[in-house]
């Protein structure tokens, strides 16, 4: 019944006619420059098996691939965002058995080989996946339901293992991601939560309990990771933090390659780049091209202009989604869609701030640019529940005016 009237609802508000043409066309902007920009990044590389394990491949393997992806991916996108009500994510039983999904995902990669010091992909023959992504839509999802229900409860102070049983599933679950070893995914989804708890109605005493706990628990985990040894040595992240303090220590030749490299690539783009197809640094020089590391393509090759305009598109879709969430009259779809922007805007930091070096560097992948299937389909389908919610706005504000 309830999906029924959910469907009266959307058929009534008609939310298939009211698509918000600005970030529908952006998006598909966005997959035409990664298809380009993919293909440009691996096609010489693919002939001698750069990014295949040596293994030589046509020259537009992956272009075929991020094509196919893409393409899938604003079919979902479209899907979600003028056929699936944002609200039937709402459902309690929904969130009580995805919860158990997500968790046997994120526990399937410690049974794995580590790939880049991190335990956090799943690789099927030629298909590969990061669970983690999907974890971080489900915990966004899972946020907007619980500051929205329990949104009463919230308001009043409430003792810190009332806030651990109430905040308990997705700090939980950002704890497994955080043993992937896998930093910037474990950046995102903090801000993320984080920011989604100071945006809500929430007691200001509350969120410095949460604070205060998130504070204590990253000690206790770096404790650990000391015990352990996993900053001790020569490990990936030692390396990633000393290749940040100075990228051009000769101890650290092959560690900084990444960073030194697209120091060099984005020199060599200057303002207006060395024309489409005509990076040096994909030559080899530069590992991960195509996939964390392509703005640094994008810069050789189009300049800081190319590099700004990506950085727009991006910013549309980030100023769209918070435009929902403070426009949107629904707790709900308003902290959806503040978490949403969050995740963008902060993937999009980390990734820039990596590939120049501006911090240490994560792995994290440029939004709907960066080569990759499962980063761009789950974006897309977080990106069309937005839609979803703006065409509802849209709606509000029609049957206002038409009062």
């Amino acid at each position: 019944m309830k999906i029924r009237r959910l469907q009266q609802s959307i058929k009534h508000e008609r939310r298939h006619v009211k698509l918000d043409l600005v970030v529908a066309l952006t998006l598909l902007i966005l997959f035409i420059l990664s298809c380009i920009m993919v293909y440009s990044a691996s096609m010489i590389g693919n002939k001698y098996g750069t990014f295949t394990s040596s293994v030589p491949v046509d020259a537009n393997y992956f272009l075929i691939r991020q094509a196919i992806w893409a393409a899938l991916s604003y079919v979902a996108f479209l899907i979600f965002s003028v056929v699936v009500p944002f609200e039937i994510f709402r459902s309690k039983n929904l969130l009580k058995y995805g919860q158990f999904i997500i968790l046997g995902l994120l526990l399937i990669p410690f049974a794995l080989p580590s790939i880049n010091g991190a335990r956090s992909w799943i690789r099927l023959g030629m298909f590969s996946f990061q669970p983690s992504t999907l974890a971080q839509l489900f915990i966004i999802i899972y946020m907007a339901f619980i500051l929205e229900t329990r949104k009463t409860k919230l308001r009043q102070v409430l003792t810190s293992s009332e806030l651990i049983n109430i905040f308990g599933i997705p700090l939980f679950l950002t704890a497994v991601i955080f043993a992937q070893n896998d930093t910037g995914m474990v950046l995102i989804t903090l801000s993320v939560v984080g920011i989604m708890a100071l945006c809500s109605n929430m007691n200001f005493k509350n969120i410095r309990k949460i604070i205060t706990l998130a504070l204590l628990a990253s000690v206790m985990l770096i404790g650990i990771l000391f015990i352990t040894g996993l900053f001790s040595g020569g490990s990936y992240r030692t390396n990633r933090i000393k290749v940040f303090l100075n990228p051009f220590s000769e101890n650290l030749s092959a560690a900084a390659d990444q960073v030194i490299n697209s120091y060099i690539a984005f020199g060599n783009g200057g303002l207006v780049g060395r024309g489409l197809g005509n990076s040096i640094q994909k030559l080899g020089y530069l590992p991960e091209a195509h996939t964390d590391f392509i703005l640094a393509i994008i810069a050789e090759e189009l300049g800081l202009i190319g590099v700004l305009f990506v950085i727009l598109l991006l910013c549309i879709l980030v100023g769209k989604a918070v435009f929902a969430g403070t426009k949107s009259k629904n707790t709900f779809g308003a902290m959806y869609a503040i978490g949403f922007a969050t995740l963008l805007s902060v993937q999009t930091v980390i990734n820039i701030g990596g590939v120049t070096a501006s911090i240490p560097m994560t792995g994290v992948p440029l939004p709907f640019v960066s080569n990759g299937g499962s980063s761009l389909l789950i974006l897309s389908i977080g990106l069309g529940i937005v839609t979803n919610i703006l065409a509802h706005v849209k709606s509000l504000r029609e049957d206002r005016q038409n009062l």
